[in-house]
């Protein structure tokens, strides 16, 4: 109701990779259907560049994302609807990316939301990233530690997708692609400009130097790092929700966060289904 003198809350909705408005269609169709429909205003953000899905992480390549959502386009909504400006009425959803996106925002700007409804996150601890532990010594994305091809998708038990073939097509593609999406978020600039490839396209060696530089998004190492500083800001806030056999392997790490944030006194809710 327009003429009504009250403010509403707002969910914001960050669809999966690659995140563009041509998802927003069922961001209506899931929550418009619920009370949210006429309860709160139902925000669907684009998070597609020619680099992939941003994931609204501020990072070298793919700048100041995050920071530009929190200072400039939100409170431009605020003052151009009648949207609650408090950090209970600035609630997060999203799916897959979305789900990271979700959850990287609340811990980044602890204050400013009200809490991320975040399913199937991409990876939340990059000792599992997809099963792959980043930061071990000679670690591969092709090949586990028994020297067998690595799976990158699943249905059930059978494999969609092979890592080493996932790879090979982005390197044929080009920028845009899921894997080289995360080296445009996470990785430091090279001397050309672009982004440092944490996977060697053609082996599948991980860059220990690159991996390193990946801590700063490594969500579940930054909660342990700041929970003194950030902890008291997320109290009822953190709900994720992942699948036990997730298609992307993302449960892993989703099971790792559930420890740490148990270990930290957190009342987060995380579930695998």
């Amino acid at each position: 109701d327009p003429e009504a003198d009250r403010t509403w809350p707002t969910v914001y909705v960050i669809g999966g990779f690659p995140g563009n408005l041509r998802q927003a269609g069922m961001a209506k169709w899931m929550w418009g259907q619920t009370e949210l429909g006429n309860e709160s205003f139902i925000v669907y953000l684009e998070a597609e560049s020619m680099t992939g899905h941003h994931v609204f992480a501020d990072s070298p390549g793919n700048g100041p994302r995050g920071t530009a959502l929190v200072t400039e386009f939100i409170p431009h909504l605020e003052s151009s609807y009648p949207m609650q400006s408090d950090p209970d009425g600035r609630l997060l959803t999203g799916h897959s990316s979305g789900g990271w996106s979700s959850l990287w925002l609340q811990v980044s700007w602890p204050s400013f939301f009200g809490g991320p409804w975040s399913t199937a996150p991409d990876p939340v601890d990059f000792r599992d990233f997809q099963r792959i532990n980043i930061y071990e010594e000679g670690a591969n994305a092709f090949v586990d530690e028994e020297g067998e091809r690595r799976p990158c998708g699943r249905e059930g038990e059978r494999t969609l997708i092979w890592y080493d073939d996932f790879v090979a097509m982005e390197r044929v593609m080009g920028d845009g692609g899921q894997i080289r999406s995360f080296d445009w978020t996470f990785s430091p600039l090279g001397d050309d400009g672009r982004p440092r490839r944490l996977i060697d396209s053609v082996t599948g060696a991980v860059d220990p130097e690159v991996a390193e530089a990946w801590k700063a998004y490594d969500i579940n190492l930054v909660l342990q790092e700041r929970w003194e500083e950030i902890g008291p800001d997320l109290a009822g806030k953190i709900h994720v929700i992942a699948g036990g056999k997730d298609t992307f392997f993302l449960e892993g790490a989703a099971e790792k966060l559930a420890v740490t944030l148990d270990e930290l006194g957190s009342d987060a809710e995380v579930i695998v289904v």
